[in-house]
C-alpha cells in the first residue's frame, strides 16, 4: 500500500499551490504524521538558515553553528505541537468539532510547507517582506486544510485558526515557559555563548567590536 512518505513529493509540492486534495491525502495515506514532522522539521531548518546571520554575528564556530541549525529546527517542531494542540482545543471549543488532534496535527505540518522557502529571508532588504509573505502563504495552506479536513467555511476556519493562534500565545506564555527557556539554554549550549537575538544588540555588537577581534569560545 502506498505511503504518505512515498507521496511526500506530491504533498508538499499540492500544499505550496494550496490544492485541498492533498490535505485529505495526508489524513488517509499511512505514515502521515511522519510526513507533517519532516515538513516542518524542513521549514524550521530553513528558517534558522534564513536567520543564521545571528549566529554569524555571535561569532559561533562552524561545528556549533551546524549544531544551532538542527536545534533551531527542533525547537520549530514544539512549536507545531503547541500550535496544533491549541488549535485543536479551538475546535473543540468553538465548533464542537471533536477531529482527532492527529488529524489537526498532520494538516497544520503540511501547511508549514511553503516556509521550506524561509532560507531566502536572508536576503538583504527583502528579507522581512519574504516573511511576512510566507506566513500569510502557510496561513492560507492551513485555512485550506482546515476546510477540507474539517468541512468548516472559510470564516469558521479562519476563526478557527485565529482562535487557536490566541490560545498558543497563552500557553507559550503559562505552560510553555518552562520549554522557552530549556530552549534558549540549549540553543545557548549548542552555540557556546550566550546567543544576542534583539536588533538592538546585534548592532551594537557588531559596531562595537570588529568580527576577527572577538575571542572564540
Amino acid at each position: 500500500m502506498t505511503t504518505a512518505i512515498e507521496q511526500a513529493g506530491q504533498l508538499i509540492w499540492g500544499a505550496i499551490w494550496l490544492n485541498p486534495e492533498v490535505f485529505q491525502l495526508i489524513n488517509q495515506l499511512p505514515r502521515g504524521l511522519e510526513v507533517a514532522l519532516g515538513v516542518t522539521l524542513v521549514a524550521g531548518l530553513s528558517q534558522a538558515i534564513g536567520q543564521g546571520i545571528i549566529l554569524f554575528v555571535n561569532r559561533v564556530k562552524p561545528l556549533r553553528f551546524m549544531l544551532s541549525l538542527v536545534i533551531s529546527a527542533i525547537l520549530f517542531g514544539f512549536g507545531w505541537i503547541f500550535w496544533a494542540l491549541s488549535t485543536w482545543i479551538a475546535c473543540n471549543v468553538l465548533f464542537r468539532l471533536n477531529p482527532s488532534l492527529i488529524t489537526v496535527g498532520q494538516s497544520l505540518g503540511l501547511s508549514y510547507a511553503p516556509q521550506i522557502f524561509s532560507f531566502f529571508i536572508a536576503l538583504p532588504y527583502l528579507g522581512v517582506p519574504i516573511s511576512i509573505a510566507l506566513s500569510i502563504w502557510s496561513f492560507l495552506a492551513f485555512l485550506t486544510a482546515m476546510r477540507t479536513t474539517l468541512g468548516l467555511g472559510l470564516w469558521q476556519a479562519f476563526w478557527c485558526g485565529v482562535l487557536g493562534w490566541v490560545m498558543l500565545q497563552i500557553l507559550q506564555r503559562t505552560i510553555g515557559r518552562p520549554v522557552a527557556r530549556a530552549g534558549q539554554w540549549l540553543a545557548n549550549q549548542a552555540a557556546g555563548v550566550t546567543l544576542v537575538t534583539d536588533l538592538k544588540e546585534l548592532e551594537r555588537l557588531v559596531q562595537r567590536e570588529p568580527i576577527n577581534n572577538r575571542d572564540q569560545p
